[in-house]
């Protein structure tokens, strides 16, 4: 989460970390199983939902700056 208020102020930083670890935890076997089958089945696309879009378009980033890491090492390797 970020935050633009109360930024020195160590308490709310604790309690929104506080509220944001019950949230995740509440999700984290859910999230664990996603994992395994993502891991599991690397070649599924995800669905992609408008509702998700800000995800979506990180998720797109990402993607074009591990196949650009990857694409200097191919050549750095045949150098």
């Amino acid at each position: 989460m970020a935050r633009h208020f109360d930024v020195q102020d160590e308490e709310t930083t604790r309690q929104i970390r506080e509220g944001q670890g019950k949230i995740f935890s509440e999700d984290l076997e859910m999230l664990e199983k996603q994992q395994q089958n993502l891991s599991g089945q690397p070649e599924r696309r995800l669905l992609m939902l408008n509702i998700d879009s800000g995800g979506v378009q990180a998720r797109k980033i990402i993607d074009k700056k591990i196949q650009a890491e990857q694409a200097g090492q191919t050549s750095g390797a045949e150098s």
